[in-house]
C-alpha cells in the first residue's frame, strides 16, 4: 500500500515537472507573427530623419514596455557595391558619411525583448525598416508571400522607397510599430522637384509613345515611298511592262531596290529611336531618396540635370516626328 502511494506521488511530481517544462518551453519559444507594409510616398531622407525614426521607435518601446534587452543595427549598401554594417546605433551616429559613392539602400533593424501580458518570460520582437529607391514587382511579390525584406538590392526607382516588417507576439504592438513608421514617412520632406506635366503624361503612356515613334513614322515612310514609285511609273506613260525600254526597266529596278533598302534602314532607325524615347521617358522624373553622403548630393544634382536634358530632347524628337509624318502625308497627297 505504501509503495502504491509512493508511486502515485512520483507520478504526480513527474507530471508537475513536465507541466512546468512545457510552460517554460512555450514561454521561451512562442512563435511570432509577422506584418509587412510598403510606403510609396516620394520623400527625401537625410541622417537626421533616420535619427528621428530611431527615437520614435525607442520611445514607444521604453514608454509602454519593460525593456529586457535591446539592440539596433544598421546596414548600408552603397552603389560601388560596398556594404557598411553598424552593429550598434552608436557606430551609425559616429560615422562621418564622407563617402563619394551614393547609397542604394539602408536597412535598420531593432531587436528587443519585452514583457507582455500572458507571458512570464520576455519575448523577442523584431522591427526592420528598409529604405530604398523602390521595389521591383517581383520583389513586392516576394515581400507579400514571404515577408522578407532584408535582402532586397538593385531596386528600381520611384515605387516603394520605404518598407517595414515587424515580427511580434502581441498584434497590438506590431500594429503600433508599423503606425510609427507610417507617421514618420508622412512627416518627411517630400521631393518637390518641378517636372514637366506633358512629359510626366508621356511617361505614363511611354509604351504607346514609343510605338508611335516606331510604327506611325514607318507607315508614313512606306506610304511616301509607294507614292514616289507610283509617281515615277505613271510618268513613264506606258500601258504594259512590255512597253518599257531596257534603260527604263533598269531604272525601275534601281528605284524599287533603293526603296526597299531605304525602308529597311529607316525601320531600324525608327526602332532605335523608339527604344531611346522609351528609356528616356522611363528615367524621367525618377526620385533618389537619400541625401546623406557626398555621392548622394552629387547624384541629386545629376538627376535634375539629366531630367532637363532628357525632357528637351524628347520634346524636340516628338515635334520633329510630327513634322516628318505630316510632311510625308503632304508630299504623298501632292504627287499621287
Amino acid at each position: 500500500m505504501q509503495d502504491d502511494n509512493q508511486n502515485e506521488i512520483a507520478v504526480a511530481e513527474e507530471k508537475q515537472q513536465l507541466s512546468i517544462f512545457k510552460s517554460v518551453y512555450y514561454q521561451m519559444n512562442a512563435k511570432p507573427d509577422s506584418m509587412s507594409k510598403a510606403y510609396s510616398r516620394k520623400i527625401i531622407i537625410d541622417k537626421d530623419d533616420i535619427v528621428e525614426l530611431n527615437n520614435r521607435v525607442c520611445e514607444k518601446i521604453n514608454l509602454n514596455y519593460e525593456d529586457d534587452g535591446f539592440i539596433t543595427s544598421v546596414t548600408v549598401d552603397l552603389k560601388d557595391r560596398r556594404v557598411i554594417v553598424f552593429k550598434c546605433w552608436e557606430e551609425f551616429i559616429q560615422h562621418s558619411w564622407v563617402e563619394t559613392s551614393s547609397i542604394m539602400s539602408i536597412s535598420i533593424q531593432w531587436n528587443f525583448n519585452i514583457r507582455i501580458p500572458g507571458y512570464d518570460l520576455p519575448q523577442r520582437h523584431n522591427l526592420v525598416v528598409k529604405l530604398t529607391n523602390g521595389l521591383r514587382p517581383e520583389e513586392m511579390l516576394n515581400l507579400i508571400f514571404s515577408g522578407k525584406i532584408e535582402d532586397f538590392d538593385e531596386v528600381e526607382l520611384n515605387t516603394f522607397p520605404v518598407v517595414a516588417r515587424v515580427d511580434f507576439i502581441q498584434a497590438l504592438l506590431g500594429e503600433e510599430l508599423l503606425n510609427i513608421v507610417g507617421e514618420w514617412v508622412r512627416g518627411r520632406k517630400q521631393n518637390t522637384a518641378s517636372k514637366n506635366v506633358v512629359l510626366l503624361l508621356m511617361k505614363k503612356y511611354r509604351k504607346r509613345i514609343a510605338q508611335y515613334f516606331e510604327y506611325v513614322s514607318f507607315i508614313m515612310t512606306f506610304i511616301l515611298t509607294v507614292g514616289i514609285n507610283t509617281y515615277y511609273i505613271r510618268g513613264l506613260n506606258i500601258d504594259k511592262l512590255s512597253d518599257l525600254s531596257m534603260t527604263e526597266f533598269n531604272n525601275l529596278l534601281i528605284l524599287l531596290a533603293t526603296s526597299v533598302m531605304v525602308i529597311f534602314l529607316l525601320k531600324k532607325i525608327f526602332e532605335k529611336l523608339a527604344e531611346n524615347v522609351y528609356d528616356k521617358l522611363s528615367e524621367y522624373g525618377r526620385v533618389f531618396i537619400f541625401n546623406i553622403t557626398r555621392g548622394d548630393k552629387n547624384l541629386q544634382d545629376k538627376i535634375n540635370s539629366s531630367d532637363n536634358n532628357s525632357g528637351k530632347m524628347i520634346l524636340v524628337k516628338f515635334v520633329f516626328s510630327l513634322i516628318f509624318n505630316i510632311g510625308c502625308g503632304i508630299i504623298t497627297s501632292l504627287i499621287c
